[in-house]
């Protein structure tokens, strides 16, 4: 009796898939951004809330809940309802760098949602006081091995520490690294000359390194950035270096499937628009977008072994 009220229930879902696509959204919906306002993140959703607003035909409503790392806003989604009327804008330290960063986590990122789209990527870079004694990111390698201590950097992510643990290990040099709770500090210090050295987003250093006030020395993804393709990345170093930052859209685990292509074709309306790829471009932001949800939970799984196997390296722990 049982098998035939689940085989029943499931008949009727598929049934009703069409018809789910068709009147959802009713309703607005919320994209949880789980930063402060004002940051790239928080830009970034307000934005692409914007677009898909039009597009939906319902206000996509910005709720910021910002700390601990994110973990506070993606474990809010991680409980909501599996409606499509609650999202997350994930960073890449929600999805693969937190599991394995806090021996006890709040929510599971594998088991507690469903990907829906990768978005943006926001290229982080190595960068220096103009008086600092390194024009390269060779140069840093070089005087520090030469003279260890010489190298002081500002952290001020989970991202930027490991991706300085990581240069250490690569290197076999010991940068000193100086924590910071937040990148403007760490920008005022670094343009004092208070350190010498910082782990920085690009869209915070670019407007300093056009201004000739800093030197950026390397980026951390994998590839050169869009905004600025001449600029070096680490990977030219050390081929297998990657630790860019990206930006993405979840839903709670067993959204129906049929609202989650309704949200990503939404998502890749928006990243497409030119007004869009204008402004984010303006912000230090690069838009982008997956082939598909199925796409970019394959590319979660893969970043979340690399990354584990980093952080594992590194030995870093925030609990």
């Amino acid at each position: 009796m049982k098998r035939l009220v689940a085989r029943a229930l499931a008949a009727l879902a598929c049934l009703s898939a069409p018809a789910l696509a068709q009147t959802y959204p009713s309703r607005p919906v919320t994209m949880v951004v789980p930063f402060a306002p004002g940051g790239p993140a928080d830009v970034l959703g307000r934005l692409v809330g914007q677009k898909m607003s039009e597009d939906l035909g319902q206000t996509v409503v910005i709720e910021n809940r910002p700390g601990a790392n994110t973990i506070i806003g993606a474990q809010a989604v991680a409980k909501a309802k599996p409606d499509g009327y609650t999202i997350l804008l994930a960073i890449d330290g929600t999805l693969v760098m937190n599991p394995f960063l806090y021996s006890k986590l709040a929510y599971d990122p594998f088991r507690d949602f469903d990907p829906v789209a990768l978005i943006a990527l926001i290229p982080s870079a190595l960068i220096a006081n103009v008086n600092a004694p390194a024009n390269s990111f060779r140069d840093v390698i070089d005087v520090e091995r030469a003279k260890p201590g010489t190298f002081f950097v500002g952290v001020s992510t989970p991202t930027s520490q490991v991706a300085t643990g990581l240069i250490n290990q690569l290197a076999n040099i010991n940068l000193t690294m100086v924590p910071y709770a937040g990148g403007t500090t760490q920008i005022t210090d670094l343009l004092g000359g208070g350190i010498s050295l910082a782990q920085e987003s690009l869209n915070v250093a670019l407007p300093f390194w056009r201004d000739k006030k800093i030197k950026i020395l390397a980026l951390t993804g994998k590839g050169r950035s869009a905004l600025a393709p001449d600029l070096p990345t680490v990977a030219d170093t050390f081929p297998d270096f990657d630790l860019g930052i990206w930006q993405s859209i979840v839903v709670p685990k067993d959204t129906p499937g049929p609202i989650v292509d309704r949200l990503f074709a939404s998502l890749a309306k928006a990243m497409a628009a030119p007004d869009v790829k204008a402004k984010l471009a303006a912000s230090g932001i690069e838009p982008t977008i997956s082939k598909s949800p199925a796409e970019f939970g394959e590319f979660i799984r893969a970043q979340a072994a690399v990354r584990e196997k980093v952080i594992r390296a590194v030995g870093l722990k925030l609990d």
